[in-house]
Parts: structure tokens; sequence; C-alpha cells
């Protein structure tokens, strides 16, 4: 049987949490390949030349296409008159781009590169699978949504009832956490902790704020630090890329940034972190307890993402207004008279996905040939 690539065009950017959903399908179709009538994965994302997603693409040594910027102006200003220009730009490219690689499949996640890849896969009457990350769906995908082929979502999202919601794609190392019987995740708590420097046997708190770090975070945690200890806590403290690095204490542990998240969530017991869709995601995944202080930014999305995690059971919330130590310091209370064991079942995200992809494109294929 004569087998040929699979070509996959990945359109999410404008932060890291449009990228990574993809990167982590695109490393579950690898995986999966085998079996699947294609013989090797051709995965392009598309960028911008000023998008959060290029560094992460570059360090992945990814192929990807550029495109210019299309995020829709929230204000009345010049950027407004030129947004229509630079979107039908940005589809004549990326058609061009889908027509050229004989794409396969377009997946978007959503950002400021989705929207022309959505547009540019109906004109090339390419299936498009969509994935919304958030509570709250962006613009992006809700125009999406009518063109897409196949539609999932992270949460379950009332007028996308017929997209089933599967929860998020994650890295496969933090994914297969929740694999790990309790002896086992015992012993690479153990490893995990001694990664990092920590005491083996010290109940141990994750805290991060992205890459960035976040700065009312960093500022409570540095008030309340002792009476974290005091209660027998020792902490890993990502402060962030480019923030002053406190100095290291006793059972307190500052870094700039974590770059093994399975490693650092082995070795908690709790986490405290913003709520991003990808971090509620990989907290999830982890089984581990979170105090949430979302970050009032765009909709309210990152509040939604928490409370339908906290739905789940093991997370406090914390409005970012309502920071203090105090309040901090009650939460973490809670969580520690509800104990610290939870459970995470759900299927992986990512190959549902995969899956999802690797059918329509062998539907195509099939399609194709038929009318060859």
């Amino acid at each position: 049987m004569s087998m040929r690539p699979l070509t996959v065009l990945f359109a999410g950017g404008g932060t890291a949490g449009h990228l990574l959903p993809a990167m982590a399908t695109e490393e579950q179709l690898h995986a999966m390949l085998s079996g699947s009538g294609f013989d090797q994965l051709n995965a392009i994302y598309l960028a911008t030349k000023s998008g959060a997603e290029l560094p992460l693409l570059k360090k992945a040594h990814a192929t990807f296409r550029l495109v210019p910027k299309t995020d829709f102006p929230r204000k009345l200003n010049g950027d407004l008159l030129s947004f229509l220009p630079r979107l039908i730009i940005a589809v004549v490219k990326t058609r061009k781009t889908i027509k050229s690689l004989h794409v396969d499949v377009v997946v978007g996640f959503g950002g400021y590169v989705a929207l022309p890849a959505y547009c540019a896969a109906k004109l090339a009457k390419t299936p498009l699978v969509i994935h919304e990350a958030n509570a709250l769906p962006g613009l992006a995908n809700r125009v999406g949504k009518w063109m897409a082929t196949q539609a999932f979502s992270n949460f379950s999202i009332p007028e996308w009832n017929d997209a089933p919601a599967i929860g998020l794609p994650i890295r496969q190392s933090i994914a297969d956490i929740s694999k790990l019987n309790v002896s086992q995740r015992e012993e690479c708590k153990s490893a995990a902790r001694a990664h990092f420097g920590l005491e083996p046997n010290r109940k141990t708190m994750l805290i991060f704020g992205g890459s960035l770090g976040a700065a009312k975070v960093n500022e409570v945690i540095a008030q309340a630090l002792d009476e974290i200890v005091a209660r027998g806590f020792q902490i890993l403290h990502a402060v962030g890329a480019g923030n002053s690095l406190p100095l290291r204490s006793e059972g307190y542990h500052p870094v700039p940034y974590i770059d093994q998240m399975d490693q650092a969530f082995l070795a908690a017991d709790l986490v405290v972190a913003r709520s991003g869709a990808g971090t509620c995601a990989e907290i999830e995944a982890s089984a581990l307890p979170a105090v949430l202080i979302p970050l009032p930014i765009g909709n309210g999305e990152q509040l939604l993402n928490a409370k339908a995690l906290a739905h789940r059971g093991g997370v406090q919330i914390i409005k970012n207004e309502s920071l203090s130590q105090d309040a901090l310091m009650s939460a973490i209370s809670t969580l520690e008279s509800e104990g610290f064991t939870k459970t995470s079942d759900r299927e992986s995200a990512a190959a549902i996905l995969a899956m999802s992809i690797c059918q329509l494109a062998s539907e195509r294929k099939r399609s194709r040939k038929r009318t060859a």
C-alpha cells in the first residue's frame, strides 16, 4: 500500500497558551503515526514576526510560515482601519501555503494567527479542526466554530454543546503523571525534589506565574514566606524571567523559570498559580490541589477557568484584587484540611485531537482517490 506524509498546518499564536496545545498535539501525532496510513508527519506552524510563539517555535526547531499580525483592535484607532487589509493578506498567504504544501488538515487553537487560517481552510476546502482552551471562547474561535469540520473544547461551553469537552492537549510528560500509581509517584517525587535541590521528605509548595512571573503573587509570597515555611513547607518559586531573583533561604528555593514543569509538578504537594487554560489543565493532570489567582485580563476567562476547575474539587480561588497574606494562608489551610490526595482520570485530549486529525486526513485521501 502506497504511503504518503500527513501534512498538518497548526494555527495558534499570541501567547504560549495557544501554541503549547498545538505542540502537544503534534507530539501525539508522531506517537500514533504507525498504523494511521501515513508514513511521516509534516507539521507546519503559522507565526507572526512579533508574536510570543516565534521564539518557542525557533527553540523547538519547528517549521513555520510568517503571516501578518491580525489581532482585532479593542479600541477605535488606526489599527482598526488596517485590520481588514492585514486579514486579507494573511488569508491569501495562508491559502497559498495550504495549497503549495498539500495540507491535509488545518488545526487551530485561537489567537491572532488562527482567524486567517480558518478563512483560508474554508476557501481551500480543507478540513478544519479547532480547539477552545478557555471557558469563554475568544473571537477567532467564535468565528472559526462556524467553519470547523470538527470542534472541541477544554471546558464545557453551553453554546458549544455539540463540541466535546475533552480537556486541553498538554505535554505527554505531564499527562503521564496521572498514570502513576502511589508507589511510583512517591519514587518520582523523591527524584524530582532531588532534581531541584529540595529536601526529599518535606511537603512542597510550587509557585509560578507564567514565563514572566506574576508581580502581585511574588509580592504576597515575600510577605507570607516565613509563615509558609513555619507551616512545614519548602517552596519552589519560579519568580519569572527578567524579575530580580530573591535570596535563597532555608525552605525557600527561588528560580527565574522552570523548564521541566513535569518534574516541578512531581515534586509538589500543592500549587499556587494563575489560572490560564494550560496551567489549569496541567494542574488537573498532575492531580494536585491548588490556590488559583486569576489574572483579570480579556473577558475574565481566567476566573472562569478557575471556577471550572474548582468545580472538580481541590481548588481555592483568590481574586487578584483580594490577594493578601491572610487570604493566601486561609486558602492553604482549607486545602490542608481537605487533604492533598486527588485523582485525575481524563483521557488524553491530545490523543483525541490526533485521532480526529488522522481520521479527517484519511477520509480526504479516500475521497481524492474516488474522484481521481
